[in-house]
């Protein structure tokens, strides 16, 4: 007689599988968050499939990633593109938040989907009201800057990508070694017990479980993605006056969640 796989069984099948898309994979981790009526597993599942935008849950570290910030635009005669952005290049109010360090803020299936693409290519990510911190940038200067974005390889990505499978792992690894040989499905205090050992490190370094994936606010931004030249706003190009009211108010918009190209 054929005993029946469990839904851990298939958890643990398809996440060893490296060719397994994250996306459906997560979903299991709901199902299974469910039959075991564990809410902050079906929360941090949920989370890393449709992303950290435009929420009050911090960015984990291991979405932390290295991309050189970039710039194109046209100086007289003569354009330039992919010029690499300085520090000094910015606005002071600008510059805690765009750097060479990039939160990704996207669900797993966007990322996986922008690595997808184009592969070996860069993708470029810009932050929240790039277009205005161009045209600052452009003012009472001979440089025009028409475009701001991070420039990020596929491989950082993937990178996170990896990360979020490693804790899926070590999650079907901490419920074995909760569950005694033969129990089919983990219970609610088991996943709790798993959980306790899934640790993620927010944005200023304290220390945060998926149990308590609300205890730290994150105040930088993440980015909306471009490739290839195209893209979708879905915010509208605000008007940039340089004053101080305006200035003060793009250091908070800055600091805020981005949107997608």
């Amino acid at each position: 007689m054929r005993l029946r796989r469990s839904r851990l069984d298939r958890l643990e099948d398809d996440v060893l599988n490296e060719s397994r898309s994250l996306a459906p994979i997560l979903r299991q981790v709901i199902a299974l968050g469910g039959h075991a009526h564990s809410e902050p597993l079906r929360t941090w599942a949920l989370r890393e499939l449709q992303g950290y935008e435009g929420t009050d849950v911090p960015i984990p570290d291991y979405r932390r990633i290295s991309a050189p910030l970039g710039m194109d635009g046209f100086t007289g005669m003569f354009k330039f593109r992919e010029q690499p952005v300085s520090m000094f290049d910015l606005p002071d109010f600008a510059r805690e938040s765009l750097g060479d360090v990039l939160r990704l803020g996207q669900g797993v299936g966007q990322i996986e989907s922008l690595t997808a693409r184009k592969p070996g290519q860069t993708v470029q990510l810009a932050p929240a009201m790039a277009a205005e911190v161009a045209v600052f940038m452009s003012q009472d200067s001979p440089r025009q800057v028409l475009r701001l974005y991070w420039a990020v390889h596929p491989s950082a990505m993937e990178g996170v990508l990896d990360q979020v499978r490693t804790r899926l792992v070590q999650l079907v690894g901490e419920l074995r070694d909760a569950m005694p040989h033969g129990q089919q499905d983990p219970t609610e205090d088991q996943v709790a017990q798993a959980l306790q050992n899934i640790n993620i490190v927010a944005g200023d370094n304290s220390s945060v479980t998926v149990t308590a994936p609300l205890a730290v606010a994150h105040r930088r931004g993440s980015a909306r993605a471009e490739i290839g030249g195209t893209a979708q706003r879905t915010f509208p190009c605000m008007l940039f006056v340089g004053t101080a009211l305006t200035a003060f108010a793009m250091a908070a918009a800055v600091s805020a969640w981005a949107t997608w190209f």
